[in-house]
């Protein structure tokens, strides 16, 4: 008696379960993460300055950059998108909101994570690139001191997912949140600008340019209702943010290189620029904007370690894509840098510019990895 012929598992098949079991394990990872470090986010930081202070005064019907009678330890400088957006907060207790956003936090990681690796998902790449993102040490600070940048870095996942879709009012709406930090997506922005003129012309740019216009005055609808003079408390606030030494080349330059510091800051800016719209002539739209948000600390003055969260796209989408010789090669680098930061934070005088060097290590081992033409051809958009 002749067995009946098994049915083969055809690729679609394959494809699914990939998928599936990469949502169930992203899923279970972020509910174990925030199990873990339930106590990591600590209360009147940079969440109560920023967002829950403002937002708090918003619902109030006051100023929400005049947050003086709520004690903050710095004046709110996020732009007023995000304050907008995230208004219904101001509503909550400053504890449960802080929870919430702590939540909100970590299942955007996992959405990162699910989004930017595009159609061809692999379980065990899901996995590794979870405990690589979540593990992260500027994960844990970003989320201890209660940061925007993990969702300013969704904004433009999200923003070039609906502009592949040629759903451009939904992309301007996650642009107009995304550059409550602007300067983490200047790049990105001429880039899509770029990407827009070569595409569809210059009415197409400026008809892009108009949407995201009338989005960010969407957003700050909330801000004019409860008070309409919000926007010169707002200006005064940002001119009372006290000055840092950041983690930037430019601060680094200045440092080593005094007044021409700031010449050879400005032509390592040209340059990136230059290499920047290369890329977006070159490239598909989805690998181009990921490179531009990685490229962002290089050229900006004004970054946090906490920024560099903004690497995680192109993190993914790379790791997805090449070989697994070219993923130990990250893995080997990743761990490298991970002992080389602990050891920086153990230091009895240590500090945020310190660390510098993270954007350009990591830039340098993914520009090393997309090498080669067959490497080339795995990079392609889904």
């Amino acid at each position: 008696m002749m067995n009946p012929e098994r049915k083969k598992i055809t690729p679609s098949q394959v494809r699914a379960f990939h998928k599936y079991a990469s949502m169930f394990a992203l899923a279970l990872i972020a509910f174990i993460v925030v199990f873990l470090f339930w106590h990591l986010m600590m209360p009147r930081m940079d969440f109560y300055n920023e967002l829950w202070a403002p937002a708090y005064l918003l619902i109030q019907g006051k100023s929400p950059y005049n947050t003086a009678s709520l004690n903050p330890v710095l004046p709110a400088a996020w732009f007023p998108m995000a304050i907008g957006f995230f208004f219904p907060l101001g509503w909550l207790a400053e504890e449960r909101a802080l929870q919430v956003w702590y939540v909100f936090n970590i299942f955007e990681v996992a959405l990162i994570v699910y989004l930017a690796q595009g159609k061809n998902k692999n379980l065990y790449n899901t996995m590794l690139l979870a405990l690589i993102c979540f593990f992260f040490p500027f994960t844990l600070n970003h989320i201890n001191i209660g940061q925007i940048s993990i969702t300013v870095t969704f904004g433009w996942v999200l923003a070039v997912y609906f502009l592949k879709k040629d759903q451009h009012w939904l992309s301007a709406l996650f642009i107009a949140l995304a550059l409550s930090k602007p300067h983490l997506g200047m790049l990105v922005m001429l880039g899509i600008s770029y990407h827009v003129y070569l595409r569809s012309g210059l009415r197409a740019m400026f008809s892009l340019w108009l949407k995201i216009g009338i989005m960010c005055l969407f957003l700050v609808i909330p801000l004019f209702v409860a008070d309409p003079h919000w926007v010169a408390d707002a200006i005064l606030s940002m001119k009372k943010n006290p000055p840092w030494v950041y983690p930037s080349l430019y601060i680094l330059f200045e440092r080593f290189f005094a007044a021409w510091g700031r010449a050879l800051w400005v032509v390592t800016t040209l340059m990136v620029v230059g290499i920047n719209f290369q890329m977006w002539k070159k490239l598909p739209l989805k690998n181009a904007a990921y490179w531009s948000l990685a490229l962002a600390p290089l050229t900006t003055p004004y970054v946090g370690s906490w920024d560099f969260v903004v690497l995680f796209p192109l993190v993914v989408l790379t790791f997805n894509k090449v070989d697994w010789l070219r993923k130990a090669f990250f893995l080997a680098v990743y761990g490298i840098a991970w002992g080389w930061m602990a050891h920086i934070q153990m230091l009895s005088v240590s500090h945020n510019h310190f660390f510098w060097w993270v954007p350009l290590w990591f830039i340098g081992a993914l520009a090393l990895m997309t090498q080669g033409q067959k490497q080339k051809a795995a990079l392609e958009e889904d």
